[in-house]
């Protein structure tokens, strides 16, 4: 990973090398708990497919493995320091504070823990001294705004702090104080900060999408406390980042939507298998994309006789059996792909090449008769 060059008016944009020009790429690692060990993955492709990024941005757990990556750690370092984590090291319950104030406790879990978990295995660096530019979000709860740690004014913070603020999901961590305000998870708000990333002269994003797709899988939701609460963060992630692919997801973003649902969000059983989802999906999006096909180094996949390039479309399906004509789904579809007049809606586009993958359509039909494929 090779640091941004910058032009005279402080902005970045297209890097030289070696007498040719390749984009500038912004690697975005979006927010999702244990899920986010697919982020290993992802780093481990890149790798192998010879691909430089120049700033990454990530959020809740994609700014713990952002700046792991930042900061240098070889990528096997970075599996073997995660792979040693217990659950234990991340999670102890506020007893005391729970028994004796109650409601009045500002958590579930100690924050404390989170943090020196974070501090064993985080580089001790500040922003400024990290390898590859960094940047994570956190959510200013006084205000409801968002601030990415690592833009200027907002780059002193040492970095555990910052990834603490951006990891510390609201009623499981305290928040993080910090010159009279409280910051908390920065998936609250931003859960793929696409915009972001544009904003930093990104001539390509690639964007990994973790959140929670009912399209992949039903989501287990337990009738308890902290499972509402944990599902409750889920459905938020998703809301959020398909509106910003509706904004934001265009021919200079190569999305990345690993299948890594099967993992519950503080599942550490699943990390070998939520890795190899990470990097093999990756594998497949970026020697697809357009805007990557010219950055990919040569690579031989044993087993492959010839390179395999998946049409980039999503196919859709309506069941007419199931559906009750509600009109959800040319509601929510940004790219008109369903005609809802009379009874039952029918598909406009059965090979939807401008679908922005946001899943919208399958996540609110009332009566799941929506099927998604190619994805």
């Amino acid at each position: 990973m090779s640091p941004p060059a910058p032009s005279p008016n402080g902005s970045t944009s297209t890097i030289h090398l070696r007498g040719t020009q390749r984009p500038r790429t912004v690697l975005v690692l979006g927010g999702g708990g244990m899920r986010g060990m697919a982020h290993i993955g992802v780093l481990r492709a890149l790798r192998t497919l010879g691909i430089q990024v120049d700033a990454i941005v990530g959020t809740s757990i994609g700014s713990l493995i952002g700046a792991m990556a930042a900061g240098g750690i070889p990528i096997e370092r970075i599996e073997s320091l995660v792979a040693a984590v217990q659950k234990e090291d991340y999670f102890r319950l506020n007893f005391v504070k729970m028994l004796l104030k109650g409601v009045r406790t500002t958590s579930v879990y100690h924050g404390d823990t989170l943090k020196n978990s974070l501090r064993r295995i985080l580089p001790p660096m500040r922003f400024g001294e990290l390898r590859v530019p960094f940047f994570c979000n956190a959510t200013r709860l006084e205000t409801g705004g968002t601030v990415f740690w690592g833009t200027p004014g907002m780059d002193d913070i040492p970095l555990v702090d910052a990834v603490y603020s951006s990891c510390a999901l609201p009623g499981i961590f305290e928040p993080y104080e910090r010159n009279g305000y409280s910051y908390m998870d920065g998936g609250m708000v931003d859960s793929l900060p696409l915009r972001f990333a544009k904003t930093l002269g990104a001539d390509l994003v690639i964007a990994i999408d973790l959140s929670v797709k009912g399209t992949f899988k039903t989501p287990d939701y337990k009738n308890r406390l902290l499972s509402t609460l944990y599902r409750t963060f889920e459905i938020v992630e998703e809301v959020l980042v398909e509106q910003m692919l509706h904004m934001h997801a265009d021919h200079t973003v190569a999305l990345v939507q690993p299948k890594v649902a099967e993992a519950s969000r503080f599942d550490f059983k699943k990390l070998a298998d939520v890795i190899r989802a990470g990097e093999e999906e990756t594998i497949k999006v970026l020697t697809s994309h357009s805007a990557t096909r010219d950055l990919v180094q040569p690579v031989v996949i044993e087993g492959l006789a010839c390179p395999v390039t998946p049409r980039d479309f999503v196919s859709v399906r309506i069941d007419p059996e199931r559906c009750i004509g509600c009109g959800q789904c040319e509601v929510v579809c940004e790219t008109d792909a369903f005609w809802a007049r009379g009874g039952r809606a029918t598909v406009r586009k059965l090979s939807n090449y401008e679908c922005t993958k946001d899943h919208a359509c399958a996540r609110n039909c009332p009566t799941d008769a929506i099927s998604l494929g190619n994805l």
